[in-house]
């Protein structure tokens, strides 16, 4: 089976993010899943910890029942060491799916196969405006996956974004 790496910070996993492993499943792709920025938390832009996001992913994993890797890897602050930083956290993988330009860029140089999959709904499923509703208290859990708003509510996550400055 061919193995697929997509990184993201998950901060929260959102619908996006679903559609992209869905997409990977139905072509026979195994899911790697790497958590990036694992070492944030607690500030607006990753409010999240790694394993929040984690609990996240995997309960979202387990309605979709099938296999998958999960990993967290943290940042080293140097794009030119970062593709080999992630593959010591990491199993082999045989192409990497991604929609964000670095990671593409990062990973075509160091000579990994790289997929950019079509993006769907961007404006409403990304990180930054779902944190932005959350924060706001406005209307964000259509973005992510029903087992997202269960757990981000289950740990006061919108509640916490209100008081991150």
């Amino acid at each position: 089976m061919t193995r697929g790496l997509i990184l993201g910070r998950f901060q929260p996993f959102h619908l996006g993010h679903m559609e992209l492993i869905k997409s990977m499943i139905r072509k026979n792709i195994l899911p790697i899943i790497c958590i990036g920025s694992a070492q944030h938390s607690n500030t607006l832009e990753n409010p999240f910890t790694a394993d929040e996001r984690g609990k996240m992913i995997v309960a979202v994993m387990e309605c979709l029942n099938c296999e998958y890797e999960l990993y967290q890897v943290p940042d080293i602050n140097n794009y030119d060491l970062y593709v080999s930083h992630l593959k010591t956290f990491v199993s082999d993988f045989d192409l990497v799916c991604s929609g964000n330009s670095l990671v593409q860029r990062l990973f075509t140089e160091a000579g990994d196969v790289v997929i950019k999959p079509k993006i769907i709904n961007r404006e409403a499923w990304e990180g930054s405006a779902i944190r932005l509703a959350m924060k706001a208290g406005g209307d964000w859990e259509a973005a992510v996956p029903i087992q997202v708003v269960e757990i981000i509510n289950r740990i006061d996550g919108s509640e916490r974004l209100k008081n991150l400055t």
